[in-house]
């Protein structure tokens, strides 16, 4: 059973039914056949060529017969197959007479699926093979009719006194004997050959007949199993046991019961004993697996502890390397579905405690002491139920250990939830997994004690089913958590070593990565946990066929039919889409474009025209997946894109403009633009309008028509250089050459100004107040602002050092027409301001 839990891939296996017809039709409905033309004589002159050419065939035919290897391997294991299928039907069949509980039903359907799956393609290989042989026995006919027409004709002249035949020109000829010996020859080897090919193909029917009677053998046994297991499920709630205080005394003594299992112990000994000799090679591939993956993880182990010791926290995940044994057993489990088909249960059962044992042994190195109880009382529950499957031949004892077995749990259970000491020890990072093992208990206990009820009251069948379901999840979570722990322990070191750490991604963001990928890997464990826990509780068919039945019921509009898995997968490939474009693109952002040496705006036009083509196809596809025609969906797009285009005009238009955008790249992400009386860094074309950041800090939505049919000045579309220019007067008097000697060296002082083309000051003109100058220099910094405003305080400090006065404006007053009153006014202020002392 917990070999099932591992195999993840291997927990149900399809059931192949191969169908097979004649495909034959009534005549009047069959089309006239198109007669195959008569073979005709071969040419005299042609018959040496042709029979050249016939050998040729046939040694081709001949050697095609040898036996291929698929053909050799169905040959080699369909008598393994059958002894197997003898002693696999021998205890199923005293399995299912003695009434078996859900779970060693399950069991043995596991066990004869595993079968099934190699039969079809067994069937395929044979049905092939013999349709090629009945090719070339067709063939055949038709060459040996063309010769024996070829010899009749030669033969027919002359009565057979002479060998001749006669020409176009009606004249006779003499036939030598070797070209008659020659077709007689080539028909011999005809015969021979065809002889051989239907020996073959008689060998192949043999052999297919074979394969389809252990075909039908095993699909009549899993009808016997769905067959009781159907009549199980319909009497749970029938009492199949009379209650536990009623001991009934059977004929059989103890002894008896014990031989019983002394003697299913040797059977299910000896079918393991058998599978080993048969798959040899699978439980050598196992131990070497086993024997590598130790030894590479106790390899790692010394590469990575310095590691461990200069980043503290990595210890958790180090114990992975730290137990590197119980690491490899565990790591198998999962392979072992593909390693051991067809396990017989004695098998299963030994691979589930060589997992479950170093599992727990690992979790005691992960968790906390106040989780030990959990582990231990798991692995106690397991050996008490291999105890109870060795004496499953003692129903009544069967039975008492089943009882206690649950009232231990019970115990168990209601201490753990009361006990406050274990719950002030737990550590804050097992808090949550400590939280969710606490509001699963009360479900358990309700289910441990209807489990508990129906066995003391004689409902055993329905008390196995709820009891060892909850053991069964319980061991299922545990093994499924601990594989979990192990992955992400290793992915943990993986993505800090060669060669994931040379990605920008890791570099850049190893922590969402990790908690993305660790979220993807704990939601499959879910999810997994979940189909084995349908599968435990015998209920798995019940809900699938449910679960389709409500997902594939159809509401019919019109001609147009859909149901809710339809919507279901038109939701999932749009969210899909928007999955993959997002990691395509961060991809490319990350460790693709910037490897590449690519122009400006390019990688942020491929990004999104990347990601709406994504979009698209996966609109698209989420379209033909609810079932809708396309061809009428497109007539019905194009009818609405044209009223569209009619009322949504400027939205069109901003839509082919982005695109104009992202094609032609006039202006790209991160250019340094002008619009209007707008400028600043254009962060964002989107397909409708696009976001221009301000130098203010302010945002502006532009729409992409107005970057397209307004003018629009570009400081970066080519480069980045821009200039840079300073006005600035001096005072009449002052020498024009030294003046533009201290604006030049201002600008050459400046680190942030380009040598080429070189700074210069240029003598504008003679102002009113002032002899006008100007400094012109590049720079290719993004802050010019700050380059202009230092290069203007260096122009300020240096005309100070060299006393060369900046002016500031003067003006002359005329003054026309002043009233007399307020002259006299302004006199007597003055006046009166004089004479104060």
């Amino acid at each position: 059973m917990i070999l099932s839990f591992g195999a993840f891939g291997s927990l149900l296996f399809a059931q192949t039914a191969d169908s097979s017809g004649d495909g034959s039709e009534p005549i009047s409905e069959s089309p006239t056949p198109t007669p195959t033309p008569a073979p005709t004589p071969v040419p005299v002159g042609d018959i040496v060529s042709q029979a050249e050419t016939t050998a040729e065939r046939l040694g081709k035919i001949q050697g095609a017969l040898d036996q291929t290897p698929d053909i050799a391997a169905i040959e080699n294991e369909l008598p393994r197959l059958r002894k197997q299928l003898d002693s696999r039907a021998a205890q199923s069949s005293k399995l299912l007479e003695d009434k078996p509980s859900l779970e060693t039903l399950r069991t043995i359907e596991q066990e004869w699926n595993g079968f099934v799956k190699d039969v079809p393609a067994w069937k395929a290989d044979l049905t092939s093979r013999i349709a090629t042989l009945d090719g070339y026995v067709s063939e055949l006919e038709n060459l040996n009719e063309k010769w024996e027409k070829t010899l009749g004709a030669l033969t027919s002249q002359g009565n057979g006194a002479r060998n001749s035949n006669t020409n176009s020109d009606g004249n006779v000829i003499d036939i030598p004997k070797v070209v008659l010996q020659t077709i007689r020859s080539t028909i011999a080897s005809i015969v021979s050959t065809r002889k051989l090919v239907e020996e073959e193909r008689a060998k192949l029917l043999t052999l297919q007949t074979k394969v389809s009677k252990e075909e039908t053998r095993i699909n009549e046994t899993l009808n016997s199993i769905k067959q009781v297991r159907q009549e199980a499920l319909s009497h749970l709630l029938v009492r199949d046991s009379p209650p536990i205080w009623v001991f009934e005394q059977k004929d059989s003594t103890f002894i008896g019961y014990f031989g019983q299992i002394k003697a299913s112990l040797s059977e299910q000994f000896g079918t393991l004993q058998t599978y080993a000799y048969r798959d040899r090679e699978n439980f050598l591939v196992h131990g070497l697996l086993i024997v590598i993956l130790a030894g590479l993880l106790f390899w790692l182990r010394g590469k990575l502890r310095p590691w461990v010791e200069k980043e503290p926290k990595l210890a958790r995940a180090f114990t992975v390397f730290e137990l590197p044994i119980a690491s490899a057993l565990i790591l198998t489990v999962i392979f072992s579905g593909q390693l051991y088909p067809q396990a017989p249960r004695i098998l299963t059962t030994i691979i589930g405690g060589t997992a479950l044992i170093p599992g727990i042994i690992f979790l005691r190195r992960i968790l906390d002491p106040p989780m030990f109880p959990i582990l231990n009382a798991l692995m106690v529950f397991y050996f008490v139920d291999r105890l109870r499957e060795i004496t499953s031949a003692l129903p009544f004892v069967s039975r008492i250990l089943f009882l206690l077995e649950i009232i231990g749990a019970v115990i168990f259970l209601i201490w753990f939830l009361r006990s406050k000491r274990l719950s002030d020890r737990i550590q804050v990072k097992h808090h949550r997994i400590f939280s969710l093992i606490k509001k699963v208990i009360p479900v358990a206990l309700v289910l441990f004690s209807v489990a508990c009820v129906a066995n003391i009251f004689g409902f055993v069948s329905l008390s196995l089913v709820i009891g060892n379901g909850i053991f069964r999840t319980a061991y299922a979570a545990l093994l499924l958590y601990v594989i979990v722990q192990i992955i992400e322990s290793l992915l943990t070191f993986a993505f800090r070593v060669r060669p994931l750490s040379l990605l920008n991604m890791v570099k850049e963001h190893r922590r969402t990565l990790q908690y993305k990928v660790f979220r993807i890997i704990q939601w499959l464990a879910i999810i997994i946990w979940g189909f084995v826990a349908l599968q435990i509780f015998s209920i798995s068919d019940t809900v699938i066929k449910y679960a389709t039945d409500v997902l594939t019921a159809q509401l019919t509009v019109g001609s147009i039919a859909i149901s809710i898995s339809d919507l279901i997968l038109f939701g999932v490939t749009v969210w899909l889409a928007f999955a993959i474009s997002r990691a395509v693109r961060f991809v490319l952002e990350e460790d693709v474009y910037s490897r590449l040496n690519l122009g400006g705006g390019v990688p942020y036009a491929t990004s999104t025209i990347l990601h709406y083509s994504i979009l698209v196809i996966g609109f698209i596809l989420a379209i033909a997946a609810l079932g809708i025609d396309l061809t009428k969906f497109t007539i019905l797009a194009g009818a609405f894109g044209v009223g569209l285009g009619f009322g949504m005009q400027n939205i069109v238009n901003n839509f082919v403009s982005g695109l104009i955008l992202l094609f032609e790249r006039p202006v790209k992400v991160d250019d340094f633009v002008q619009i209007g009386t707008h400028q600043g860094d254009l962060k964002q074309i989107g397909l409708r309008a696009s976001v221009l950041r301000t130098v203010d800090g302010s945002e502006i939505i532009v729409p992409n028509g107005q970057l397209i049919s307004e003018e629009v000045t570009n400081w970066t579309l080519s480069d980045s250089q821009r200039r840079i220019e300073i006005n600035v007067g001096v005072a009449y008097g002052s020498d024009p050459r030294q003046v533009m000697e201290l604006l030049t060296s201002v600008a050459i002082e400046h680190d942030e100004i380009l040598k080429e083309p070189a700074p210069r000051a240029i003598f504008v003109g003679f102002g009113d107040n002032s002899l006008d100058f100007q400094l012109r220099a590049w720079t290719d910094s993004d802050n010019w602002v700050v380059v202009s405003s230092d290069l203007t305080l260096g122009v300020h400090d240096k005309l100070y050092e060299a006393e060369i006065e900046i002016p500031f404006p003067q003006r002359d007053l005329h003054v026309r027409g002043v009233d007399r009153q307020l002259l006299g006014r302004l006199k007597e202020m003055q006046d009166r301001s004089d004479s104060t002392p």
